[in-house]
């Protein structure tokens, strides 16, 4: 399985190029992620990946390591930015701090026709809120 595809889904999001977003993801493509995070399309797409844009505005995924199998492909990613806009959670909006945020991740992707069909993501959001705001959880 060839990686082109979700490459130019990464690609298409550090450049903010929103648009190809629509050529990526199938109709009904279903995205899961972190704190109950859903939605399908290419709009829940965009939707999702704009909220990280708006709370850092240079917002970058990195991929460190990709697996692909079958229909399915598997990226160890790091995401970097700096907080300088609100994020938007169920909770409430998280203001902006202006700390660096520097924090790894997961995103598996199925393909199907030449699209992306599902994405799921996953990283630290504990990790993530910490470094946003400063605060430190107590160790375990």
């Amino acid at each position: 399985m060839s990686t082109a595809l979700t490459d130019r889904y990464y690609a298409a999001l550090n450049s903010r190029d929103w648009a190809a977003y629509d050529e990526l993801f199938s109709a009904d493509a279903a995205l899961e992620g972190p704190g109950g995070a859903s939605g399908n399309g290419a709009d829940a797409m965009r939707a999702f990946d704009r909220g990280f844009v708006a709370a850092a505005s240079d917002f970058r995924l990195t991929a460190l390591t990709v697996y692909a199998a079958g229909d399915r492909i598997a990226y160890e990613l790091h995401a970097t930015g700096t907080h300088d806009g609100p994020l938007a959670t169920p909770q409430g909006d998280i203001a902006a701090s202006g700390n660096p945020v520097s924090v790894k991740g997961v995103g598996v992707f199925e393909i199907r026709d030449g699209r992306i069909a599902a994405q799921r993501v996953y990283f630290d959001r504990l990790a993530l809120v910490e470094q946003m705001t400063g605060a430190l959880a107590p160790a375990v």
